[in-house]
């Protein structure tokens, strides 16, 4: 076993011994009134040496190798004990239970055999002092030589068995506490050595962490964390979520759901307000952050900075929408070629006077479809590529997709259509009403026209975790697998006469919400197009 330093005990028993020796000095005439000149100079010497080697101690303190100092004072301490007891009446005297001290000190400051040495030597002085006074006569002390009484035997006997007892079992004693002791100092060299290797990983990740307790009090606060949100760690230790991360996130909802499923996990996403009322977006993901033993101790959430992500995914958006530019341009193009070489026709036999008024008539009619086409592809043109403001109002659309419901129901024929309602009567969300119409208009028509024959239409409407599902789902051809992915571009259409600019309207209609919209399709089942749009958009 590695031997522990005494540094810190040494000087704690150097208190103890100045103490005692203030206590005795002040004591030791009041208990003793009948000393002899010399016992009363002895008392005083020893007294005094031990105020003096206590005072230096403290005042230089211990020096390179406190172990061999340990082990000479209390070789001192033994050897002044014994003046004490000498001069305070030897075998009678009320200071030998200082002898117990001094054993108990050295099984404590150095080991149980040195203790057993200490205990020896005192065992052996006390004896020498009983038995002087019979045997070796000292007349500085004593008036005359006297006879050692039984009493002084049994009592000089006990003594010396109840200080080797007391190093037995202080030495016990001492080895279980430089066992707990060493035990405890390697414990808390690996505490230190795991909090600093805790701190160093915590402090260079590079996502931020942050740690709530149960009162959603903000406990830890990385570096990380600090570049995102803008907060210094002090700012944010002790504070509450809301003062620094605003109540945008609801923490009670989040923490109710890690509640019901202890492994889960929450994503949100939000925008986050920095000191310098900048604001960056941020995906924060919270769990439950629990002790050893398995209790929840409060929330950990994992703090990522979207701002990267989002200016790729904006950069991406603005290189698909030149890539779908030059297409819609290339379309643009042949749609409007097939009626214009329609109206070219016309006119120049229109302009022909050898033309019948009845063909005049028939071309006229010409004129005016193909007019009105080139028209409805400008009109659909414009409104896909100058979208009008959102005008957000809490507007029910249930009630708007049993209109649209049952426009279809009357233009379709008799028995051909069977519409299947899944939604409540009323269902209040906030969006655009003139825009959620005309979205809603275009892909329930885009249902019943991929259903030529007759089918089933069903849409579903629903509110599920804050955000509106709706479902529309036809039992049409469906939709080919190297179609699917370009069903929302414009101009892109697999009907005869349609212009692909439908569905490509409703995207955008969608993406100005703040939404998604998904399309399944498998061919021969029919087709369902599934769109989100969140309650903050």
């Amino acid at each position: 076993m590695k031997p522990l330093t005494v540094g810190g005990p040494l000087l704690g028993f150097a208190w103890a011994r100045l103490g005692v020796s203030v206590v005795l000095l002040a004591l030791g005439p009041l208990v003793s009134p009948g000393l002899m000149p010399g016992e009363s100079e002895l008392l005083a010497l020893a007294l005094i040496v031990g105020l003096a080697s206590s005072g230096a101690l403290l005042v230089l303190g211990p020096p390179a190798q406190p172990r061999r100092l340990a082990w000479f004072i209390c070789l001192l301490d033994t050897a002044l004990i014994t003046a004490v007891v000498a001069a305070t009446g030897g075998a009678r005297s009320i200071f030998a239970f200082l002898y117990v001290l001094s054993v108990t000190a050295a099984c404590v400051l150095l080991s149980r055999t040195r203790g057993l040495a200490i205990a020896a030597v005192s065992s052996l002085l006390y004896t020498g002092i009983v038995v002087s006074r019979t045997v070796l006569p000292l007349s500085v002390f004593f008036e005359a030589p006297q006879e050692t009484t039984a009493l002084e035997l049994v009592t000089m006997f006990l003594n010396a068995a109840t200080l080797l007892a007391v190093a037995i079992v202080a030495g016990g004693i001492g080895e279980r506490y430089r066992a707990t002791r060493q035990e405890l100092e390697t414990q808390q060299k690996d505490l230190r050595d795991l909090q600093a290797f805790k701190d160093l990983i915590f402090q260079s990740v590079g996502t931020g962490l942050i740690a709530l307790d149960r009162e959603h009090r903000i406990t830890a606060f990385n570096r990380a964390a600090e570049e995102i949100s803008g907060f210094r760690v002090s700012q944010a230790i002790g504070h509450a979520w809301p003062a620094l991360m605003g109540a945008t996130l609801p923490l009670e909802s989040i923490e109710a759901a890690i509640d019901g499923n202890p492994r889960a996990s929450m994503r949100q996403e939000a925008m986050l307000r920095r000191p310098d009322g900048t604001t960056v977006p941020v995906r924060m993901t919270f769990s439950a952050l629990r002790s050893g033993e398995g209790e929840r101790l409060g929330l950990i959430s994992v703090c990522e900075d979207l701002s990267a992500i989002r200016a790729m995914e904006t950069r991406m958006r603005q290189a698909d929408r030149l890539a779908t530019l030059g297409r819609m341009a290339a379309n643009i193009a042949h749609e409007i070629r097939n009626p214009l070489a329609s109206l070219t026709g016309a006119i120049e036999v229109l302009t022909s006077p050898l033309t019948a008024e009845d063909a005049r008539e028939r071309l006229s009619q010409i004129v005016a479809r193909e007019s009105e086409r080139l028209n409805h592809i400008i009109k659909n043109f414009l409104e896909y590529t100058r979208p009008a403001p959102l005008s957000l109002t809490t507007f029910d659309v249930a009630a708007a997709a049993e209109e649209v419901l049952v426009l279809l129901e009357h233009r379709a024929s008799p028995g051909s259509l069977k519409v299947m309602r899944e939604f409540a009567p009323s269902i209040l969300w906030p969006v655009d009403a003139q825009q959620f119409r005309q979205m809603l208009w275009n892909l329930c028509l885009n249902a019943v026209e991929a259903m030529p024959e007759g089918g089933e239409l069903r849409v579903a409407a629903a509110v599920r975790t804050d955000v509106l599902e709706v479902a529309v789902s036809d039992t049409g051809e469906g939709i080919g697998a190297g179609d699917l992915s370009h069903v929302f571009e414009p101009f892109f259409s697999t009907k005869p006469e349609g212009t692909g600019l439908g569905l490509a309207l409703v995207h955008r209609i969608v993406q100005e919400h703040g939404g998604e919209i998904e399309v399944r399709s498998s061919p021969g089942l029919g087709t369902t197009f599934t769109l989100t749009l969140p309650s903050h958009a």
